[in-house]
């Protein structure tokens, strides 16, 4: 992902940010202070601010580890 343009909110609007995704990225939106059920065979619970902290991992086949 990479961010074009990234406007502060106004009294009018919000913030307005425009990016451009790689294929196969998706963009979702989250309320730091909101609710999440995650997918999959998780099913659990997270709050906003849990999930915008996460980074993206790799599985290291040689060390069987996750690694960012």
């Amino acid at each position: 992902m990479k961010t074009i343009k990234d406007e502060p909110a106004t009294w009018k609007r919000g913030r307005r940010v425009t990016v451009e995704l790689q294929p196969g990225e998706q963009l979702m939106a989250f309320r730091e202070d909101g609710y999440y059920k995650l997918g999959g065979q998780v099913d659990e619970i997270m709050q906003g601010h849990v999930i915008t902290d996460s980074y993206q991992v790799m599985w290291c086949s040689i060390g069987q580890e996750w690694t960012s």
